[in-house]
C-alpha cells in the first residue's frame, strides 16, 4: 500500500503459466523503473495484466476456497501422496485461526497466493501512471484505465465478503507517509461499498469498456461493460442481504472512535438499489447477445442425440463450453485440469490403470444432493407425490420406466433418493447406478453407469483416491474428456465467475424483497431459469406448487418466495462455489454449516451395507465464522485496526 514514483525491480506477479494468452505477459523484471514500465505501450500493457493476475483461480479449491470452505463437497483427507490442501478444507472444518489465517488475502499466504491490498496496490500504481504512453491510443488508455478500476473493484469486493469492513485503498500511500498516516483503519461496509459503486460507475458512465471481447484467444477474461455493471450488482446484493443490512450480531463492531462498521437497521431501499443495478446487468448483458446457454453441438456417436441429451449438456456445457453466451465473465482456464480430474470418477478397466486422470475425490454431500427437486420440480420433502420418508430404501427403476432410461441404469439396485428427480441432479451428480454421458460414449443407448461400492471400479479401492461420501462432480467434468491408454483429452476450460443464470436469480431475489408480495415479475425471471431445466414444461412454478407441492400456496408469499428462490440458486449453480457466499450472506450459516456431513458407507461392497447413511464430519459454525480474522501481526503493526467479533 506504497506509493512509489520509482520502482526498484518491478517483480514478476505472475505465479501460473500463461503463455497462450499474448495478453498475459507480465512486467518483465529488467525493468528498473516505473518510468520503463509506462514508457510504451507493451511495458504498459504487461502492467495492465499484472493486474489482472491477482484475480484467484476459481478452478483452484484453494485459491477458490467456496469450492469446499462450505458444506456442498468433502474430501477424505487434507493431506495424503496425491493431494495437499491444508487450507480451504480446514475452514469446512471450522479450523479458521487468528495466529497464521487461512486464506489470508488480507497480506497473502496459507491458501491465498497474493495480498488482494497488494494487488490493488499495483492497480493504482497503474491508474496513476498510465498518463501519456508513447504508441497508445487515447480510446485504448480509457479502456485500460476502466479495466484497472473494474478490478480495483473486484479485489474490494472480494476483500469485503471475507472481511467485512475494510480499509479501501483509492489511492497509495506516498512513500515518505509517517506511521500515523501508513496506519489507516477498517471503514464501514456501507463506505466500502460506496466506493465500490462509485468506482464502477465512473467506468460505467466513462463508457470506455467494449460489451463483448472480439478477439477471445489474446483477450480472453477481460473485462467488458456487462461484467462491470453485473459485478456492481452483485456487490449491492451483498450489501442489501442479511449478513450486512441490519446484522445486530455485528452490533461490537466498532472502531476506535465509536462508529459503527455495521448498520445496525435494516435499509429495504437497499434491495431497490441491487434490483435497479441487477435489471441494468441484465438488459446490457442481453443487448451483447449474453443469454442462457443451450447445447446445439453436433455429436460423434451412434443414435439419436435425444431431448434427454441435450437437456443435460445444456446444463453442464453452460460451465464447460468456452466463451459461451451463458458466460458474463470467466478468467484463466489453468486449473480446470486439475479440478476435472479430482471430480472424474472410473468405470473402465483404462480409467483404472490411468488414475492420475481418475481421482474421483471430489465429492458432493449428502446435503447438498437432497437439495434438488423431484422430477415434478419442487423440494423433495413437499411433494406430495414422492416417498421422502423412505428414500434412502434400496429400489430398482421401475419396469419399462421412460423416465430414467439415460440417466440410471436399468435393473439397477440404487437408492429411491436418485429416482424421479429433476433433470438438472442428473446433470450435475454422479452416483451409484447413475449413467455418466461423455464422448467416451460410442452408442447413445450404452451410456456407461457408475458402481461406486467397495471394490468396484467408482468406489473404494484403497487407503487413497477416492470419494468420501460415493457422489461425483459430474458438472465439473468435460463431456468431451476422453481416458484411453490410446492417448487420453481433458478439454480445459474458463470457470466461471458471473453467468447469466446467477443475474436472473439475483434479480428474482432482488424484485421479491421489494414488494409486499410476489408478482408476475417476480416470477418471470426465476422461471426463465426453470424452463430451461426441463421444469414447468408448459406451465409455470405457481401451478406446479399448487399441483405437487404439500404447501401450494408457497409462491403467493413474499417468504415462500424468498424460500423457493433461495432453493434454486442452490440447485442451478451447485458445485460452481456460490452456495457458499450465499449460504454466509443470508445469514444461514449457523444451520446448513452446522449439519453433519453425511454420505454413504463407501466400506461396503454389498447393496444393504453401502446404502447406510454415514456421519462424516460435525462442526459448530460460531457467529465469528461469517468474518474473516485479521492477524495478530497485522493487528500489532496497525492499531488502527480492530478485530472481527469472536476473534
Amino acid at each position: 500500500m506504497i506509493k512509489m514514483k520509482k520502482y526498484i525491480a518491478i517483480f514478476i506477479m505472475i505465479l501460473f503459466s500463461s503463455c497462450e494468452k499474448d495478453f498475459l505477459n507480465v512486467v518483465p523484471d529488467n525493468i528498473a523503473t516505473i518510468d520503463l514500465a509506462f514508457n510504451n505501450r507493451a511495458t504498459a500493457e504487461r502492467f495492465l495484466s499484472t493486474c489482472y493476475t491477482y484475480i484467484p483461480e476459481h478452478a483452484h479449491i484453494e485459491q477458490n476456497f467456496s469450492l469446499l470452505a462450505g458444506d456442498e463437497v468433502w474430501y477424505y483427507a487434507e493431506n495424503d501422496f496425491y493431494m495437499n490442501n491444508e487450507t480451504s478444507f480446514r475452514l469446512a472444518k471450522g479450523m479458521q485461526n487468528v495466529t497464521s489465517p487461512y486464506l489470508n488475502y488480507w497480506e497473502g499466504g496459507r491458501g491465498a497466493r497474493h495480498s488482494l491490498y497488494v494487488a490493488l496496490r499495483d492497480c493504482n500504481i497503474f491508474l496513476e501512471n498510465l498518463v501519456a504512453v508513447p504508441g497508445l491510443e487515447e480510446d485504448e488508455r480509457q479502456r485500460w484505465l476502466a479495466e484497472a478500476k473494474v478490478l480495483k473493484a473486484f479485489y474490494h469486493f472480494w476483500l469485503l465478503r471475507m472481511y467485512g469492513p475494510i480499509p479501501t485503498i483509492k489511492t497509495n500511500i506516498y512513500v515518505g507517509a509517517s506511521a500515523e498516516e501508513a496506519q489507516v483503519p477498517r471503514e464501514s461496509v456501507d463506505d466500502v461499498v460506496e466506493y465500490i459503486v462509485e468506482l464502477l460507475d465512473e467506468v460505467i458512465e466513462s463508457d470506455a469498456l467494449p460489451g463483448i471481447i472480439n478477439y477471445i484467444y489474446t483477450e480472453q477474461g477481460r473485462i467488458t461493460l456487462p461484467i462491470a455493471k453485473a459485478l456492481k450488482a452483485k456487490v449491492l446484493v451483498l450489501a442489501a442481504s442479511p449478513i450486512f443490512n441490519g446484522n445486530t450480531d455485528f452490533s461490537e463492531l466498532i472502531d476506535a472512535n465509536g462508529n459503527q462498521l455495521v448498520n445496525q437497521t435494516y435499509d429495504p431501499n437497499k434491495w431497490i438499489l441491487a434490483r435497479d443495478a441487477l435489471l441494468d446487468a441484465i438488459s446490457t448483458a442481453e443487448s451483447n447477445g449474453h443469454m442462457l446457454y443451450q447445447f446445439t453441438d453436433q455429436l460423434p456417436i451412434n443414435g439419436d442425440v435425444n431431448s434427454t441429451i441435450i437437456q443435460e449438456l445444456s446444463h453442464r456445457a453452460g460451465i464447460t463450453d468456452p466463451f459461451n453466451s451463458e458466460i458474463v465473465w470467466a478468467f484463466e482456464p489453468a486449473w480446470t485440469g486439475d479440478l476435472q480430474q479430482w471430480s472424474q470418477p472410473r468405470w473402465t478397466p483404462d480409467h483404472q490403470a490411468l488414475f492420475n486422470y481418475t481421482k474421483k475425490s471430489h465429492a458432493p454431500t449428502l446435503n447438498m444432493v437432497e437439495t434438488f427437486y423431484s422430477n415434478n420440480g419442487v423440494p423433495i420433502d413437499e411433494d406430495i407425490n414422492w416417498d421422502y420418508a423412505n428414500r434412502y430404501d434400496v429400489s430398482t427403476t421401475p419396469e419399462d420406466d421412460q423416465y430414467h432410461t439415460y440417466y440410471v441404469e436399468d435393473e439397477y439396485s440404487t437408492a429411491k433418493l436418485h429416482l424421479f428427480r429433476e433433470p438438472r441432479f442428473y446433470s450435475t451428480i454422479g452416483f451409484d447406478g447413475g449413467k455418466w454421458f461423455s464422448l467416451e460414449t460410442t452408442n447413445i443407448e450404452q451410456i456407461p453407469h457408475l458402481n461406486a461400492k467397495a471394490g468396484a471400479p467408482s468406489g473404494k479401492n484403497g487407503f487413497e483416491i477416492y470419494s468420501i461420501t460415493g457422489y461425483f462432480a459430474k458438472k465439473l467434468v468435460h463431456y468431451e474428456n476422453i481416458i484411453s491408454l490410446q492417448g487420453s483429452t481433458i478439454k480445459g476450460y474458463s470457470f466461471p465467475i458471473i453467468r447469466m443464470a446467477d443475474l436472473y436469480l439475483n434479480y428474482a431475489e432482488a424484485l421479491n424483497e421489494t414488494k409486499d408480495s410476489p408478482d408476475a415479475e417476480v416470477y418471470e425471471y426465476i422461471q426463465r431459469v426453470r424452463h430451461r431445466a426441463g421444469l414447468d414444461v408448459g406451465s409455470d412454478l405457481v401451478s406446479t406448487w399448487a399441483q405437487h407441492s404439500s404447501n401450494p400456496s408457497k409462491p403467493s408469499s413474499k417468504e415462500g418466495m424468498r424460500d423457493i428462490i433461495r432453493q434454486e440458486r442452490m440447485i442451478e449453480l451447485a458445485l460452481e462455489g456460490y452456495r457458499y457466499w450465499d449460504i454466509r450472506r443470508w445469514k444461514l450459516a449457523g444451520d446448513y454449516f452446522s449439519r453433519p456431513i453425511r454420505g454413504w458407507n463407501i466400506y461396503r461392497s454389498d447393496v444393504e451395507g453401502f446404502y447406510e447413511i454415514e456421519n462424516i464430519f460435525y462442526r459448530n459454525f460460531l457467529i465469528k465464522d461469517y468474518l474473516w480474522p485479521i492477524s495478530q501481526n497485522e493487528l500489532l503493526r496497525n492499531p488502527n485496526l480492530v478485530q472481527n467479533p469472536g476473534w
